[in-house]
């Protein structure tokens, strides 16, 4: 978790987190909804362009560019963590209820699987 900028104070918050999380496609405009730890966060992105948004868990902006990946959308931070390390998200809804996301930072990789409440 360090890698990913959270700090070690919140590492057990995200753990235990359940993330409500929206996510809708239109053309090539993609919205994200989502709330973490009491605060909600909303961007519209243009997929293919890079934009700029506020991360609530460590308070600053990072740049970020959402692509289409045939069915997977994948997130990229040219310096995720402002010393310079990128970050690769890639999203794939497996099912109906399950999204698999698969993580690199800098030369680490891991993934999670979630599952619809």
């Amino acid at each position: 978790m360090e890698k990913l900028g959270v700090p070690a104070d919140m590492f057990e918050n995200v753990k235990k987190a359940t993330i409500p999380f929206n996510g809708s496609l239109s053309g090539n405009k993609f919205a994200i909804k989502f709330e973490f730890m009491g605060k909600t966060q909303e961007s519209t992105f243009t997929l293919g362009v890079e934009g700029e948004e506020h991360d609530s868990t460590v308070g600053r902006k990072r740049k970020v560019t959402y692509t289409m990946e045939g069915d997977y959308l994948v997130t990229t931070y040219p310096d995720h963590d402002g010393s310079g390390t990128p970050m690769r998200v890639s999203r794939h809804l497996v099912d109906d209820d399950t999204i698999q996301i698969d993580v690199t930072v800098g030369g680490l990789e891991g993934w999670i699987t979630s599952k619809r409440c």
